[in-house]
């Protein structure tokens, strides 16, 4: 098993550039590739997508469900090294504090995606006592995607000064920067925790 793992990682990893390589292809000479005598170069990245995206779930789920293959994989993605002890509870000094500032982003960011303010102008005939302007706070808690359609009022919205429902960026966004800043914030603790020692 930890053969084919190995296979399996060094596969995923090579299949990175090819499949970006692929997809500017197809994006660049989109009109058009799907009719000329490059149908089966078409044909054949999105098979090789289809099998790199199960890949990418066989290698999520191996990362999840075995600590050996886990270990091996993410120590070196981070570039973390136990060679004794002392580096051993450097390495649990760093993890902690990394995960206590990762939790403190997630809390965050959760608040962040939950409060909605909004400051708007009223209408000449809408107006309460002689006052145009008002603004509204509330919050948003929904454990599913929202799957119904905004509405386009331009009547609306057209009135509105400012408005923030929520990140405005994608979950996808926030996932691979949470990564990265667990990766850097590891390796920088680590680095400051060995200049201390």
């Amino acid at each position: 098993m930890k053969r084919l793992d190995s296979i399996m990682l060094k596969v995923f990893l090579w299949g990175l550039p090819v499949l970006a390589g692929g997809a500017l292809f197809n994006y660049i000479f989109d009109t058009g590739l799907a009719a000329s005598p490059l149908k089966a170069v078409y044909n054949a990245s999105g098979f090789s997508y289809a099998l790199w995206m199960l890949l990418s779930i066989y290698l999520g789920v191996r990362l999840i469900v075995s600590g050996t293959f886990r270990d091996r994989v993410l120590a070196r993605l981070t570039f973390m090294r136990e060679r004794d002890e002392r580096e051993a509870l450097l390495t649990g000094r760093a993890t902690r504090t990394t995960l206590m500032t990762s939790l403190a982003i997630l809390i965050f960011l959760f608040c962040l995606s939950c409060f909605q303010v909004s400051f708007f102008k009223l209408p000449p005939e809408k107006a309460l006592d002689g006052k145009t302007r008002g603004f509204s706070l509330g919050l948003k808690l929904s454990l599913l995607k929202d799957f119904e359609t905004k509405r386009n009022d331009t009547a609306i919205r057209q009135y509105d000064v400012f408005s923030y429902d929520g990140l405005p960026v994608s979950s996808s966004t926030i996932i691979l920067l949470l990564i990265v800043w667990q990766i850097v914030s590891y390796n920088c603790t680590m680095r400051r925790l060995t200049r201390l020692e």
